[in-house]
């Protein structure tokens, strides 16, 4: 093992190993989601400077009346450095089912409560991520709808749609 010629320089086996494993993430995420491993999957636009982004997938693109939806919002951050995301109570994300129209049928946070406590989310340096899985258990009459994500940290809000059909 070498050692570093100046304070602070971290030896070339180290940063050697760090380029490989951020390339073995960035080849993990475009295996998993650059393929297709969930049926439908969007990416939101993050704020401007923000550096993360946010991806909402379901397992279906077609489900029928009354089978669950799972639903899987996952925040990703894309720049080198940690992100530190805060927020103004205990909500941490949000899921609004919308008709072919535009009007919010369900949302998942209506009639929850949320403690009234300032938070925040660190998201780790080129690929970290927070994960929320939510499975919807409602009947839904048939027809097309757009599902909203949203991520109501102060540095956003961060957005993702997708559509789904329900027969």
């Amino acid at each position: 093992m070498r050692s570093a010629s100046r304070q602070g320089e971290e030896p070339e086996e180290r940063s050697g190993t760090a380029q490989y494993r951020l390339l073995w993430l960035a080849s993990l995420f475009v295996l998993l989601f650059g393929l297709g491993a969930w049926q439908r999957s969007a990416v939101g636009a993050s704020p401007e400077g923000a550096g993360v982004g946010l991806v909402l997938k379901a397992n279906k693109t077609t489900y029928t009346r009354g089978e669950p939806l799972a639903l899987t919002l996952q925040l990703v951050n894309q720049s080198p450095r940690a992100v530190r995301l805060h927020y103004r109570d205990a909500q941490r994300y949000d899921v609004d089912l919308q008709d072919a129209q535009g009007g919010s049928v369900w949302r998942w946070s209506t009639n929850q409560m949320f403690a009234q406590v300032l938070g925040e989310e660190s998201l780790p340096p080129a690929g970290g991520k927070l994960t929320y899985r939510i499975t919807v258990r409602q009947r839904f009459h048939p027809g097309r709808y757009t599902v909203v994500g949203t991520i109501p940290a102060e540095e956003g809000p961060f957005s993702a749609s997708i559509n789904i059909r329900i027969e």
